[in-house]
């Protein structure tokens, strides 16, 4: 596979599981198998798509979670260090 190719692959892929996202992964597989390239090789960029969005997701989440408008609250009911590790699992 070349540059050009591996570029409109990856801009072709969806980097969520959301229905539309799917559908452009499906679209992404289908140009590479007119194109001649391996499944293996359009898998790899759609996983590593998907990797990357879910660490994005995930450590997004873990700062938004650990900034709260009252600390007192939040280590009454539910301190931050239990959503920490309930996010981490």
């Amino acid at each position: 596979m070349n540059q050009l190719e591996h570029s409109t692959i990856d801009s072709i892929t969806g980097a969520t599981s959301h229905i539309i996202d799917r559908h452009r992964c499906l679209a992404a597989l289908a140009y590479a198998e007119k194109r001649g390239i391996p499944k293996s090789e359009v898998m790899a960029i759609i996983l590593e798509k998907r990797f990357s969005w879910l660490n994005w997701q995930t450590v997004t989440q873990r700062k938004w979670q650990s900034h709260t408008h009252r600390t007192s609250k939040a280590k009454h009911h539910d301190s931050i260090a239990l959503r920490e590790k309930y996010v981490r699992c």
